[in-house]
């Protein structure tokens, strides 16, 4: 054998480190964000599914609540909370909702989200009192919206990277069109049907089932068989050459998930006697299984993140990211035509981790393991150990009180004025909508502007929306409701698109995923228990005006409260810092003893 010839022999079986191989996976196992194509096809699906979900949660209370007190003779408290169920369960399901697209994949979960949802309004039909309608309108119901908005979120981040901020901006507009939209259709329909609440909810049901063909556009997003080839052929090259070499002491596999996760799953085919050296299409299937691990939704752990992802370095400050990494990662995604997607950007979730950082074994995908994992995260003795954190839920419960009670209840102050018709009672909610499309597009742009803080942002429009709610009861001309409409909306957008960016900047992006389960939680709270009250104090006074006085403050006063959210979190890391050097220092005291 020539010189020549050993040489090129030796450059063939030079193994690479385990955390090169990792990356090298990666890039070619991951389905980067296509920014485009079939993803403005997703961008309309979800619009219709965000038109669908909201434009019913917004738009029916007004007339339904009514007609209940009416027909059951009941309370108005009883009433509301039948609506407050029904949008409270919307945010309880999201933890469930995401564990199942993580099992299912988003379309099916918002396919069997339309249709429960349907069904829940159908069975709601029959309902003989009150009670019947917490269950089957409420938590029926909302749990099929919870399942047809949280896929609709979700996939857009699996389709966007860099566009991310304009996709989602222009699927959440869905959300005003559809307030807009169904705000004027549901007078003719309710006065078609002669103002019968049972055929109404016939009407509500078919509008929900036509989210069933929106969620069929849902399509997934998959490895080629190209792509599950080539990662197949790196494990098996470097199945053949890592023994060549000693792997480096400081490298751990638990910084090597997916090559991990490969390697657990094509040895056990080595160990049922199949050798390295036969062709690679014989650990393809174990390959393939692994890319779609690779590539769940919630193996990216800025799936809820709905700003540009490249943003993320400059706006997650406090995250597990250190400088060098996220002003690398920046400058990646922005000299590449694709998003990289560095390690820290994958969740380790289902890696079971031994103490000494070795990987025993890969948790299989299960709808229960998922649901599990899911509930868990709400227990994040970290996040809820944290009081800015903490700070930031209590104050979304406190604006989602707020959140619904003009769009049911600002009807009443417009009896007040004489002489007003039916379809200029219902432009004030269509008002709120189609200012609430041109906030929601201002909050896109603001959650590209790094420089700008969302915090701020968010804090001022919730304050501006609570005094302007404090106000309605003075109003005594339609003038005034309609000026009303242009602080609440800006209040209500900026407080729903810049909550992930909030929570960015905050907590960082590792957390984000729990975060978000958590808040959608403490929102759901909020929402249940808001118009209740807002009726409950109407049962006692007589009047409306004393539940917009309190609501209101209680949207400003979340607004207020998260102004010191800042300080207090930088507070709490100094804190969190202090106290690590300072068990450094005693465990080098120990280490010192010990040798003397």
């Amino acid at each position: 054998m020539t010189e020549v010839d050993q040489k090129t022999d030796e450059k063939k079986v030079v193994p690479q480190d385990p955390e090169t191989v990792e990356k090298e996976l990666e890039e070619v196992g991951f389905v980067a964000p296509p920014d485009g194509g079939y993803g403005w096809a997703i961008v309309v699906s979800s619009f219709l599914l965000n038109m669908v979900v909201d434009g019913v949660i917004f738009t029916v209370g007004k007339i339904l609540q009514p007609a209940w007190v009416k027909g059951f003779n009941i309370s108005e408290a009883s009433a509301a909370m039948t609506m407050s169920i029904l949008s409270g369960f919307y945010f309880f399901v999201g933890p469930v909702a995401s564990a199942l697209c993580n099992v299912f994949g988003c379309r099916q979960v918002a396919l069997a989200g339309s249709v429960i949802a349907a069904v829940g309004f159908l069975l709601s039909i029959a309902a003989p009192n009150i009670y019947v309608l917490y269950l089957t309108f409420g938590l029926v119901a909302g749990a099929g919206f919870g399942m047809m908005y949280l896929p609709a979120i979700v996939i857009i981040s699996q389709y966007f990277a860099k566009k991310r901020s304009l996709a989602t901006g222009i699927a959440v507009c869905g959300s005003g069109i559809g307030t807009t939209v169904f705000a004027m259709l549901n007078d003719v329909v309710w006065e078609f049907v002669k103002q019968d609440w049972q055929q109404f909810l016939v009407y509500t049901a078919t509008v929900t089932i036509s989210g069933f063909a929106a969620a069929l556009l849902l399509r997934p997003l998959k490895a080629s068989q190209d792509q599950i080839e080539k990662v197949a052929e790196i494990v098996e090259n470097y199945e053949e050459n890592k023994e060549k070499v000693a792997e480096s002491p400081s490298l751990s596999k638990h910084n090597t998930p997916f090559l991990s996760s490969l390697e657990l799953h094509t040895a056990g085919k080595h160990a049922n006697g199949v050798h390295r050296n036969r062709s690679v299409k014989s650990i393809i299937d174990a390959v393939a299984k692994d890319v779609e691990e690779l590539n769940r939704p919630l193996a990216r752990m800025d799936i809820f993140y709905t700003g540009s992802t490249t943003n993320i370095a400059a706006r997650s400050r406090t995250g597990t990211m250190n400088r060098e990494e996220a002003a690398e990662h920046l400058k990646n995604l922005r000299d590449n035509l694709k998003e990289d997607t560095p390690l820290q950007y994958l969740s380790k979730l289902d890696l079971n981790v031994a103490e000494d950082g070795t990987i025993q074994h890969v948790e299989e995908k299960s709808v229960m393991r998922d649901i599990g994992a899911a509930l868990k995260n709400l227990l994040d003795k970290q996040l809820l150990a944290s009081p800015s954190f903490l700070l930031l839920a209590f104050s979304g419960t406190l604006t989602l009180c707020c959140f619904y009670v003009p769009f049911i209840y600002l009807g009443n102050h417009l009896d007040k004025i004489e002489g007003l018709t039916v379809a200029e009672k219902s432009f004030t909610v269509s008002l709120i909508g189609v200012l609430n499309i041109i906030a929601r597009i201002g909050c896109g742009y603001i959650a590209d502007r790094p420089e700008v803080s969302a915090l701020h942002v968010n804090n001022i429009a919730l304050i501006m929306a609570g005094l302007a709610t404090m106000t309605v009861p003075f109003y005594t001309a339609y003038w005034q409701f309609l000026v009303f409409c242009v602080p609440f909306s800006i209040g209500v957008a900026c407080f729903a698109a810049l909550r992930s960016v909030i929570v960015l900047e905050l907590i960082g992006l590792e957390k984000m995923s729990n975060a978000f389960g958590i808040l959608l939680t403490f929102m759901g709270v909020g929402a249940v228990v808001g118009s209740p009250m807002a009726a409950a104090m109407k049962d006692i006074t007589g009047n409306f005006d004393t539940s917009f006085y309190v609501m209101g403050a209680l949207m400003a006063i979340s607004g207020a409260m998260c102004i010191p959210l800042g300080a207090l979190r930088k507070w709490e890391l100094a804190r969190a810092t202090k106290s690590d050097a300072k068990t450094e220092v005693e465990l080098q005291k120990l280490t010192d003893a010990e040798q003397k």
